[in-house]
């Protein structure tokens, strides 16, 4: 894994595992994020599955995630846990963004699935679930529903003030809706819920979340 990716952006990209993050942004940009996520005991070592021999290792302890935080200005942990769950391994982590930009370069350092724009007095963070078909071996990919069978990826933002959101494919033209998943829209938050498995085969889409 290079070192520049984060370990949103890590655990995006290997997906053998289910996902749940939440984040709450205040009036001044700062806020909390809170994050979930699974590992199945069959996935947790690279190489266990056939397939998964060629997927880049995930961050995994405290430590590797106090380190990521602390290569991110205004990023801090509050807190971290893991516990047995099934047959999955389950892991909660806490932190806290002094702003905006700090958040981004978490979920994504290099632009690639989560910018951030402010223009005539909005914020705009657009944010891309897809995951990169290339980290799959083709093998594998035909039974990726089974694999993910029981894994989904859950994701809740809620803002300082109401919000509007929008959707465009890959190459920038406007989506009435993301190519997969549920998205619910309250007022003042935005959840978008998807299986696992089709992040890989829904096509490409990214939600354009304003406020």
């Amino acid at each position: 894994m290079k070192k520049y990716l984060t370990v949103f952006t890590a655990f995006m990209l290997t997906a053998c595992l289910g996902m749940e993050t939440e984040i709450d942004i205040k009036e001044n940009g700062s806020g909390t994020l809170a994050m979930t996520y699974r590992i199945s005991d069959e996935l947790f070592s690279p190489g266990t599955l056939p397939g998964n021999e060629n997927l880049p290792s995930v961050p995994i302890g405290k430590e590797d995630f106090e380190r990521t935080f602390s290569r991110i200005p205004g990023m801090g942990m509050v807190s971290y846990s893991e516990k047995e769950d099934g047959g999955d391994k389950l892991f909660l982590i806490k932190a806290r963004f002094e702003n905006l930009d700090s958040l981004t370069s978490f979920l994504d350092a290099n632009g690639r699935q989560a910018t951030l724009e402010r223009k005539d007095g909005k914020t705009i963070l657009s944010v891309s679930f897809d995951l990169d078909k290339n980290y799959v071996d083709t093998d594998l990919a035909p039974i990726l529903p089974l694999i993910f069978e029981n894994y989904s990826f859950d994701f809740k933002i809620s803002l300082p003030r109401n919000c509007e959101v929008s959707y465009m494919d890959g190459a920038g033209a406007e989506l009435s809706a993301m190519p997969y998943g549920e998205t619910n829209l309250a007022s003042k938050s935005v959840a978008f819920h998807s299986p696992m498995a089709d992040l890989f085969s829904g096509g490409s889409g990214t939600m354009v979340i304003s406020w």
